[in-house]
């Protein structure tokens, strides 16, 4: 890896997870019949970006260790079964 390359990944990374963490918190704001404070849903937001980011930066640095495919589909699972009570069912099909 070149030196501009080193210097210049944490701040993709972080602007990457900030971006991820935005839109997640504009979803979840968005939802219908949200009715959850603004902390908890910055909570969730911070701990789902965190979740997704965090396991496909741990999946770019080790690739080799199982598919993109299975990545995918384990976060995937790991994510709407910790947040389907947040979202209406009809909606967990439009994600899967």
């Amino acid at each position: 890896m070149l030196l501009h390359q080193v210097q210049f990944e944490p701040m993709l990374e972080k602007a990457m997870q900030r971006e991820l963490y935005r839109l997640l918190l504009h979803w979840f704001k968005s939802e219908p019949n949200q009715s959850l404070p603004q902390d908890k849903l910055e909570a969730r937001a911070l701990v789902v970006s965190w979740g997704i980011f965090g396991s496909t930066l741990q999946w770019s640095r080790d690739a080799q260790v199982r598919s993109l495919e299975s990545m995918v589909e384990d976060v995937i699972e790991v994510v709407t079964v910790n947040l389907s009570a947040f979202w209406d069912q009809s909606d967990l099909g439009s994600i899967l």
